[in-house]
């Protein structure tokens, strides 16, 4: 134990006595043979976490964005080295975190993204469960939501497993922890922890079910919250609130539709009825002659053609796919569930559903979750079934797009332009 110290020792002091720009070779042997040698010895990693001078040289390579790029190699090692030395160690990094625990944090989520983050995350994730507080729950979770809004803005492809392993933590593991860090965060954090939860979903849940604290804490959230989405917060330049409350119903959506969570808000009648509530203001709203604030449908081709007048950026607005997705959730939360089915009668909310067998650019596959919700509302339910039947064909309802494509007569003619 002794000598493996002596020689930790040794090689540090021969590399904080080099000059990187002269000496890169040395230094990467060197470096090679340290991180070897801290896996054999607690010993040598807490001699590592105490020389003052190896603390200057992990600051300048290690935690230097510019030496992502300048000296990658170097930098690359120096951060193994420094991960080896937290590894299974309390002392060590009590030590570590100490010195260099904000550098740590802030360079785990800066650019250029690359294996450097995954590397600094995993120093974080070490260190966090070991359980001795030199991390917060906050700290933790901001840094790897700011780490997830990095790559969604530079669209990388890479893959970071230390942000996987650390959200799964709080998402899977601790619920309740995770909903009281949730409370605190900014807006912003916010969308970003839950456009992550949204992305898990989509995945299937790769590493187990979302816990049901945070699923029922979702739910609740979106019942205090969805009334801004009809609120002057939409006309506001930052829809922040409203795209919160957009990426709420996102998960409950593929929550409620999801065999992994069986039926698991089939039990909360309040959310079919605020859900459903919010899709009869949405659609009542989009009648009115300003759109009742929000977005009017797209029905015409030249709506979505590159010539046309229409923000081009439409599909990155919150109105984009929102009364698909409250369709959605309505056929969901309607499957073989006999209470909504029951509230979906006494709200009227059939109706509303018919309006929506329409094609909208702004909400794609609106017509068929309609129809799947009508069936779901329907099936094994004669006073849903009495009011369809009751209904009176008046003649074809409106529909630019089908006019346009000459298919509400059942054909499709195509011209040649160049004739």
């Amino acid at each position: 134990m002794s000598l493996q110290n002596n020689e930790s020792n040794e090689i540090v002091q021969r590399i904080v006595s080099l000059g990187v720009a002269e000496n890169a070779e040395e230094i990467t042997g060197l470096l090679k043979s340290l991180r070897l040698l801290l896996t054999k010895s607690s010993a040598a990693q807490e001699a590592v976490a105490k020389n003052a001078e190896f603390s200057s040289f992990i600051e300048a390579m290690a935690l230097n964005p510019q030496m992502r790029t300048e000296q990658s190699t170097i930098h690359t090692l120096t951060l193994q080295v420094l991960a080896n030395t937290v590894v299974n160690n309390g002392p060590a990094q009590t030590l570590i975190w100490r010195q260099h625990g904000t550098r740590i944090a802030e360079q785990a989520c800066a650019t250029p993204l690359g294996s450097s983050n995954n590397v600094l995350l995993m120093i974080m994730y070490n260190i966090y469960l070991n359980g001795c507080g030199l991390i917060s729950n906050e700290l933790a979770l901001q840094t790897c939501l700011r780490l997830w809004q990095a790559i969604n803005e530079a669209k990388c492809t890479l893959n970071f497993e230390y942000l996987h392993f650390f959200l799964e933590n709080f998402m899977v593991s601790n619920g309740r922890v995770c909903v009281g860090c949730y409370q605190r965060l900014s807006t912003e954090e916010r969308i970003a922890f839950l456009d992550y939860v949204a992305h898990y979903l989509r995945e299937n849940s790769p590493n187990g079910k979302l816990a049901p604290f945070l699923l029922q804490h979702f739910a609740k959230e979106f019942r205090l919250k969805s009334d801004c989405i009809l609120r002057e917060t939409m006309k506001l330049r930052h829809e922040l609130h409203p795209r919160e409350v957009h990426t709420l119903l996102r998960i409950i959506a593929s929550v409620s539709g999801s065999e992994e969570y069986a039926n698991f808000y089939a039990e909360d009648q309040s959310l079919f009825i605020n859900v459903s509530s919010l899709l009869r203001c949405v659609v009542a709203a989009g009648k009115e002659a300003d759109g009742g604030g929000l977005d009017k449908p797209m029905t015409k081709l030249e709506e979505v053609a590159l010539t046309s007048g229409v923000d081009a950026e439409y599909e990155k607005k919150v109105s984009f796919e929102l009364k698909t997705l409250l369709v959605r959730c309505s056929a969901n939360l309607l499957y073989e569930n006999k209470a909504n089915k029951g509230y979906c009668i006494d709200t009227q909310l059939l109706p509303t559903l018919l309006e929506c067998t329409v094609m909208d650019a702004r909400n794609p596959l609106m017509r068929e979750w309609s129809i799947l919700a009508i069936r779901n509302a329907c099936i094994n339910c004669p006073e849903a079934q009495q009011i369809v039947a009751g209904l009176t064909m008046q003649g074809s309802a409106p529909n630019d797009l089908l006019s346009e494509l000459n298919l509400d007569m059942g054909a499709l003619r195509i011209t040649d332009k160049r004739q």
